[in-house]
């Protein structure tokens, strides 16, 4: 489920020997206030699970931050199995979508988990629960500061091939997310047909990907910029996460014949 979620958030490994590039941000943000989103989550053709996201605008140290969270839970016959509850939060400035402080709790089984980060841009440095004092760039982001950051870029200007870069802090280290454009789809989903940006994380060819190729994420092409689709091949199966409900958005999705 960590996998899932982490894939769902733009989680990926370093993409190496391709040229790069650093989308500039749209002046409109995808998101408001109130935002929510919901994903079915689906191994082969079994309901595994679901996780869902809000976003709210919050006081945090005397500064207006969104306050976003992330939670995945396994359901059914995979909750009776692993019984998994993960759950991530951020507050990150409204205006330049950077972190403050970002909670990751993790429930798996008998296996738990709960590191929080607190982020000072100006020193350059974070201070972590588990293990104390890093130096980091100063646009590091925290994986779900990184999503919605993700999200505002300026899609249009993007040719197939180019890569977007974000340095965050994940799973206690510096994780340098690197995801390829790949161009356009049309999405048939439960929503409707959808126009959408596909992009490719490239990832970690081993125990879990056969190769480089291995998962695909569909972005709406729309004022919202929601993730439509994650779907990934493993070597033990396919898995799959859909958008299935969405509230508050900035604009109706468009939906085609």
């Amino acid at each position: 489920m960590r996998l899932i979620l982490s894939i769902l958030i733009i989680s990926c490994s370093v993409f190496n020997n391709s040229a790069q590039k650093s989308c500039s941000i749209n002046v409109k943000m995808p998101f408001r206030n109130g935002e929510s989103i919901k994903y079915e989550l689906y191994y082969g053709p079994i309901t595994g699970g679901y996780a869902t996201g809000i976003i709210k605008k919050e006081r945090f140290e005397n500064k207006e931050v969104f306050h976003t969270s992330m939670v995945a839970k396994t359901s059914g016959l995979a909750d009776l199995l692993f019984n998994i509850t993960d759950t991530y939060e951020s507050y990150f400035d409204t205006g330049s979508g950077l972190p403050y402080k970002s909670i990751r709790n993790i429930q798996e089984g008998s296996y738990k988990q709960f590191i929080e980060v607190q982020f000072d841009h100006e020193k350059n440095n974070l201070i972590s629960s588990k293990s104390g004092l890093h130096k980091v760039s100063p646009a590091v982001h925290d994986i779900l500061s990184a999503f919605y950051y993700f999200r505002s870029m300026n899609y249009n200007e993007l040719k197939e091939g180019e890569i977007i870069t974000i340095q965050t802090y994940f799973g206690d280290e510096i994780f340098m997310l690197k995801i390829c454009y790949r161009g356009k789809d049309i999405v048939k989903t439960g929503l409707g047909n959808i126009s959408c940006y596909r992009f490719a994380p490239v990832t970690e060819v081993g125990r879990a990907f056969a190769s480089e190729d291995d998962m695909t994420i569909w972005i709406s092409n729309d004022a919202n910029h929601l993730p439509v689709r994650v779907k990934m091949n493993l070597r033990v199966g396919s898995i799959k996460c859909d958008l299935i409900e969405f509230s508050n958005s900035v604009s109706e999705m468009k939906r085609l014949p």
